[in-house]
């Protein structure tokens, strides 16, 4: 017998959607069917709002989004901001500046969106062009001669900085460079990827804020997730679920395992918990 819910949280990628990046038509139902019942369905995804697919940002069912790994709230209905764990505007120019130094691809995320340089952008279309993330790419970035000229230490702050390392030495050097700015982490993303955000930033936490600000008891929310980055807001839920596609430590930490994102996993949970 399921608790009562009064927020369903889910990611995304290998979760909500299946490999074709498509909201199946049980899925959706689901969905709906929820919200009819006065639950909140908020999608909490590492991609930034411009990012979020249309598919799933324009749903009348959805209200809020968290992006960036859980650096932004978003009331998308009223168009605006509501909860932010950014970087401050100093602490981003000087990541950038020191960034520079290493001999490393990255691009910062403000405003809801990834800043890329001509030669990181090409670089990422050449690479997924033709694939389901094309369309991703095409939507999330926006293009700009230099970080340098949007990051001035006194505005505009990152939202997290994602850095593209090709060799073992220069992830350790960026590791180094974020434990030494301190107020800062990071979260290796395979042996390539490194992602930076503001010390304390994940799902986990964006999920007990969205709470807060709906006076709902996050025990009574459920957690859908298949990635590394969703163990802290799964551990926060009162039902942590786990896609059968999912990493092991996901599965380990989970209350019910369904089945995988291609076989509406997340919809087989809504329904038989509605």
């Amino acid at each position: 017998m399921y608790k009562k819910i009064e927020l369903i949280g889910t990611d995304l990628e290998g979760t909500l959607l299946d490999d074709n990046k498509e909201l199946s038509e049980e899925t959706l139902s689901a969905l709906k069917n929820a919200y009819e019942k006065g639950i909140h369905i908020v999608p909490i995804t590492g991609r930034p709002l411009k990012g979020v697919p249309k598919c799933v940002r324009n749903l009348e069912q959805i209200e809020y989004i968290i992006s960036s790994n859980g650096a932004n709230i978003y009331d998308v209905k009223n168009e605006r901001e509501l909860i932010s764990f950014s970087i401050d505007s100093e602490k981003s120019r000087l990541l950038i500046d020191e960034l520079r130094q290493l001999d490393c691809m990255f691009e910062p995320f403000g405003d809801g969106a990834g800043y890329a340089e001509k030669n990181v952008f090409d670089y990422y279309i050449s690479t997924f062009k033709g694939t389901p993330l094309e369309d991703y790419f095409f939507s999330s970035r926006i293009v700009c001669d230099s970080y340098e000229e949007l990051f001035d230490g006194k505005s505009r702050c990152a939202d997290e900085i994602f850095v593209n390392c090709a060799e073992a030495k220069i992830r350790d050097s960026v590791i180094e460079l974020t434990e030494k700015l301190g107020g800062l982490q990071y979260c290796n993303l395979g042996d390539r990827f490194i992602e930076i955000t503001k010390e304390g930033t994940d799902k986990g936490a964006a999920l007990r804020a969205i709470c807060d600000y709906l006076r709902i008891d996050v025990n009574n929310t459920i957690a859908f997730g298949d990635g590394e980055n969703d163990l802290q807001f799964m551990q926060a839920a009162g039902i942590a679920v786990a896609m059968e596609n999912a990493f092991p430590i996901i599965k380990q930490n989970a209350d019910i395992i369904t089945k995988t994102n291609n076989e509406n996993g997340v919809a087989k949970i809504i329904n038989e918990m509605i």
